[in-house]
């Protein structure tokens, strides 16, 4: 019985590139054995003999269908979509302009009901008034027959539109019964395909010549090994230049190649283009600090018993259920669930869920995912104390003392009463065995202890209390009268 579900999971990977949870797994076999018996089959053998035949490809599509059916909805992930409106349709249509091609070529993979592809086309007409003078092709893939019927309709419920402002909606929508069908205009812009993401024969030859390629929140379902074969398909049809967009998490996918990622507000962007990223080297950033002393000063409390950070740092209030959920998990030791519920929802990219993802990676021991995680945040949030002591800690884990502690440093630089750089100085130094710099820092963070950021100190502090961390503190040495 084993060896056969290793069979059937083992098709599903290879030819779709579904990869099974434990959770999955039981759903996979509660899924089979409902259908076995509904279509009188004895075993697993005989059910997967039977999938693979022709005359079981629309059992196969079902059980397709049944492990992707994606939840989205329209303009998901605003700050992405702020971004390709405000700065990439400008920048490309600059260009194609300057070379009189009025040809727009985008690839949504990964479309699921459609919701993605029509947000797309309704920014379109959005920035080019004249728009029907371009050639403009939109290209909407998915694995699920379903979803792609569903798209073609246009037809949606009002779930679809939790992030879409009401003239957009009105404007571009027709309500009937209940429901809102997009513009027949929009549907001409489109063409929605099956297509298998990680065919073995690579993909049909108009696949090429993209300008933008969407997909978002697809690649984390697959193996490593697979989410690569697919980027590298994508890459190859993206033109020069081009442009594509990625869940947050799928960045670490990105290194691989020559994608540059360009920073806008609360999101990375990957433009195709040779580029070697900038090491980490703490010791530049007193000039950032001089070049940019009004941004700092904001960030930087006058006195170290307040804490200031209002433009970078998020209050409770602006993390999201999914940040605390997996917080919460975090604090528990249960990392690989808080890095699923991060992965599943990975839209956030706040300061503290990209630092949250990178910590889980350190405990890990991955300290190539954290690096890169490091370098989103930098793109991002590049002058927080946070961020400082988060490349400390990826510098302690590498045994990279002198670097560690010259990001601590700098973290309290930037804010003196962030309990967490202090209390990882103490620490060092008594590994050190130097007594006099241990009981400063260790004095330093006892001091800072009860004022420090209430969230900040979750994040780092990974569920100790401030109780036990004093204690812990008081216990080392005698603290002076």
């Amino acid at each position: 019985m084993k060896q056969i579900d290793n069979n059937i999971l083992s098709f599903f990977t290879n030819r779709f590139g579904f990869h099974f949870d434990e959770d999955k797994k039981n759903h996979l076999k509660y899924l089979l054995n409902n259908r076995k018996k509904k279509i009188g089959l004895i075993n697993d053998k005989e059910y997967l003999k039977f999938i693979c035949s022709h005359g079981g490809k629309d059992e196969c599509q079902y059980l397709i269908n049944a492990f992707t059916v994606g939840e989205t909805y329209f303009f998901r992930n605003k700050y992405q979509w702020k971004a390709l409106k405000s700065k990439i349709f400008p920048e490309i249509i600059k260009r194609k302009l300057n070379n009189n091609d009025l040809s727009l070529r985008i690839w949504s993979a990964g479309c699921s009901t459609g919701e993605e592809s029509y947000s797309l086309a309704i920014i379109i007409t959005e920035i080019i008034s004249y728009y029907q003078s371009w050639k403009i092709e939109i290209l909407a893939t998915d694995l699920n027959e379903s979803s792609l019927d569903y798209a073609k309709k246009g037809v949606y419920t009002e779930n679809a539109f939790r992030d879409t402002p009401d003239n957009i909606k009105n404007k571009y929508f027709s309500k009937r019964r209940g429901k809102y069908k997009i513009q027949s205009s929009f549907k001409k812009m489109i063409t929605f395909e099956q297509l298998n993401l990680i065919s073995n024969t690579g993909y049909p030859k108009h696949y090429a010549s993209f300008d933008i390629i969407f997909c978002r929140n697809v690649l984390i379902y697959f193996s490593n090994e697979i989410a690569k074969k697919t980027l590298r398909y994508m890459y190859n049809a993206l033109n020069n230049d081009g442009y594509i967009f990625l869940g947050h998490t799928e960045g670490l996918i990105a290194k691989d190649f020559n994608l540059k990622p360009l920073s806008f507000e609360n999101s990375i962007i990957y433009q195709k283009q040779d580029v070697k990223f900038p090491q980490f080297q703490p010791e530049t950033f007193k000039k950032n600090f001089i070049e940019q002393e009004k941004i700092i000063k904001q960030r930087i409390p006058a006195k170290p018993q307040k804490n200031n950070h209002k433009s970078e740092t998020p209050s409770k209030s602006d993390l999201n259920n999914t940040y605390d959920s997996a917080l919460q998990l975090f604090n528990l030791g249960k990392i690989d669930d808080a890095q699923k519920m991060l992965n599943k929802h990975n839209e956030n990219q706040s300061l503290y869920s990209l630092l949250l993802v990178g910590l889980i990676y350190i405990q890990k021991r991955d300290i190539h995912a954290a690096q890169v995680i490091l370098k989103e945040t930098q793109l991002i949030y590049d002058l927080t104390p946070e961020t400082h002591m988060f490349g400390a800690r990826i510098h302690e884990a590498e045994n990279k003392i002198s670097e560690a502690i010259t990001g601590c440093h700098n973290a309290i630089f930037l804010d003196q009463s962030f309990f967490y750089p202090h209390f990882r100085l103490g620490e060092i130094y008594r590994k050190l065995g130097e007594q006099g710099k241990m009981k400063r820092s260790f004095n330093n963070a006892l001091k800072n202890l009860h004022i420090d950021n209430s969230e900040r100190f979750k994040l780092f502090c990974a569920g100790y209390s401030t109780e036990f961390l004093e204690d812990y503190i008081k216990s080392i040495f005698v603290l002076p009268q």
